[in-house]
């Protein structure tokens, strides 16, 4: 056996297996169509069971990443609840400052407009968190998260969801065909090995 046989076994079993590996990874979004192939129907896995991907993708932000209950939670804490009691009140000032009649004078204004803004300023957080209360209840009854985000991933071209999932796997759908080549490249030389070993 020449030494074209022992180099050219291993280098073919890596470009074998290198190869194989990457018409696996591209099967997973290709063909995006159903197509019939000898009586057997082929289709990329992404694209087939895209409303399977869908509703797992929305059942795990809802159950595990992401509630209307953690919304809520955001919004109340932090600096969160002072902005929106500042803007409240400084959107009622403006109010009843525009509602004074013109003839009332402006010191007047500024002075009502103080004292109920100052009471509103006060009131503002309590009724806020009130009304977050109520309306985590109330959107809990009638928005589903994860209703909206399989609504979402199934709105998206096949492409572009193709897109998506490669932004998150590419490095390691790549290592998936590398690492065919180096698999492929190890048979073959394990198999010169044992055919030298062996006399032939």
């Amino acid at each position: 056996m020449d030494i074209l046989y022992y180099v050219s076994v291993p280098l073919i079993g890596a470009a074998i297996g290198w190869f194989t590996n990457w018409v696996a990874v591209k099967l997973l979004f290709r063909p995006q169509r159903p197509v019939n192939i000898l009586g057997y129907t082929l289709q990329g896995v992404v694209p087939k069971r895209r409303d399977e991907l869908a509703r797992s993708i929305g059942k795990i932000v809802e159950n595990e990443l992401l509630s209307v209950d953690d919304l809520v939670e955001a919004v109340k804490c932090g600096d969160t609840m002072d902005r929106i009691a500042g803007a409240v009140s400084r959107a009622i000032r403006a109010r009843i400052t525009d509602r004074i009649p013109v003839f009332v004078p402006v010191s007047v204004k500024r002075t009502v407009s103080d004292i109920i803004t100052d009471q509103l300023r006060k009131d503002i957080p309590a009724v806020l968190e009130e009304s977050l209360a109520r309306l985590s209840v109330t959107v809990k009854e009638t928005v589903s998260l994860k209703a909206i985000v399989e609504e979402k991933v199934n709105n998206f071209s096949l492409d572009r969801l193709e897109q998506v999932v490669l932004s998150v796997s590419a490095r390691e759908l790549k290592h998936i065909e590398i690492l065919g080549g180096v698999l492929g490249f190890l048979i073959g030389l394990a198999q010169v090995g044992i055919l030298y070993l062996s006399g032939l």
